[in-house]
């Protein structure tokens, strides 16, 4: 069983982003004063200045990584975590009240439970009306295969298919099972996470993807995740820094890359549903 006073650790990888970082720790801090925290820096380090001030925060442990690399960063800190239970948290979200307490509830009521994603509100992008309305007729489509406790509301989340078809909204109320999780707003039984081998390091640049394919590793030993939609948190979607540094070829090149990650776990049939996410990306993506 997880309760409250278990050994809990929130794990933030950062990468050039350190006036965003900054912030994040502020309003972290002012929901959990106590909560363990582990920053993962990559690329541009800290003046002394501003060392000095992270250091002063007696519940928080910097691990300087080397190489950049988001999986690297988050297998590292996870690895030398001590804690049961480990959170991951874009360095450009803010957690709303409860956000911990709605994750650690999950695990506490299932002892299995190898991980839990929670919801993500967007603050600067929204869909159209032509993109809903092609979403909610994909999702009837597959509803037919899925059973309810695969569903929050009547609207499927979170959940891959067998040709790669990635049905997300991760910003919907409601709980229920998953196998792609979103990464930065996930717990993890570290035990059972390490044992599964850890996220892969072969992903690159945006890392797109590696939430799935660890999700999907997992689904193909039995074992699914929870969406907690009162796991709650803002995600500023900061235009600059973090993986979206470099010109659009590269991004995109490292895009495709990490389908091809993520087929070798699902399979070669996962290109048919990757194809509207390459398309989009290449052709309506800023």
């Amino acid at each position: 069983m997880i309760n409250r006073n278990a050994a809990v650790e929130l794990i933030i990888p950062t990468y050039n982003r350190l006036r965003i970082l900054g912030q994040t720790l502020r309003q972290v801090r002012v929901l959990y004063p106590d909560l363990a925290i582990c920053v993962g820096l990559q690329g541009e380090m800290p003046d002394k200045e501003f060392e000095a001030h992270l250091l002063r925060d007696p519940h928080l442990r910097i691990e300087k990584l080397p190489e950049p690399g988001t999986t690297r960063a988050l297998n590292h800190c996870i690895g030398t975590s001590r804690a049961d239970i480990v959170l991951s948290l874009d360095d450009d979200a803010v957690p709303c009240t409860g956000w911990l307490e709605a994750h650690l509830g999950a695990f506490s009521e299932e002892d299995a439970l190898a991980y839990t994603s929670g919801r993500i509100v967007e603050l600067k992008r929204g869909r159209s009306s032509l993109s809903e309305l092609i979403r909610i007729l994909a999702e009837w489509a597959c509803a037919f295969y899925l059973s309810g406790s695969k569903r929050a509301g009547g609207r499927i989340v979170g959940w891959m298919n067998s040709l790669g078809l990635i049905l997300a909204n991760y910003d919907r109320p409601g709980n229920c099972r998953i196998n792609a999780p979103r990464e930065g707003n996930m717990a993890i039984r570290r035990e059972l996470f390490l044992k599964a081998g850890g996220f892969r390091e072969t992903f690159r640049g945006n890392a797109w993807g590696f939430g799935a394919e660890f999700g999907a590793r997992l689904a193909k030993q039995g074992s699914l995740g929870r969406y907690v939609g009162n796991a709650v948190i803002l995600h500023q979607e900061v235009s600059s820094g973090g993986s979206r540094q470099g010109d659009r070829r590269k991004w995109y090149a490292d895009f495709l890359h990490n389908h091809r990650v993520l087929m070798e776990t699902i399979g070669v049939q996962g290109w048919i549903g990757s194809i509207p996410r390459l398309l989009k990306k290449r052709f309506f993506t800023p």
